[in-house]
């Protein structure tokens, strides 16, 4: 049925309606790609992708952010401190801030440890067959 309908088209509304299709057809690829390369999108592939390397920064700029926030404890006393808790307080405060941080990280760790080695083992069990089911 198609067909004799676009045979009684003319040439310039057959070229009207290809132009409206691939209009139609660019908006879609249009939002798509959009999605596809919105920030939140490349944020949450980077973490994906570069889990370690995200921790470390993360664990990099906490360091950094504690060091400036916390007052140097060297000062005109040669680096002691007129209050004799204030090292335990500020290492109490430095346990208590990095300590989710390092569950966090020994979990992610041991997860890709754990891929890694399961891979390893694959290979080497059966180097045929690398394409195998989850073990």
């Amino acid at each position: 049925m198609a067909r004799p309908q676009q045979e009684r088209l003319t040439p310039k509304q057959q070229a009207l309606r290809d132009l409206e299709d691939a209009r139609a057809s660019l908006a879609h690829h249009a939002s798509l790609a959009a999605e596809e390369w919105s920030p939140k999108a490349l944020f949450t592939r980077s973490v994906e992708k570069h889990r370690a390397l995200w921790i470390g920064g993360a664990a990099v700029a906490g360091l950094a952010l504690i060091k400036l926030i916390l007052p140097s404890s060297s000062g005109r006393d040669g680096g002691r401190s007129e209050n004799f808790l204030s090292g335990a307080k500020s290492g109490g405060l430095m346990a208590l801030l990095l300590g989710p941080l390092f569950a966090f990280a020994r979990k992610s760790v041991l997860n890709y440890g754990t891929q890694w080695f399961e891979t390893y083992l694959r290979s080497k069990v059966s180097p045929n067959d690398s394409d195998s089911g989850v073990v």
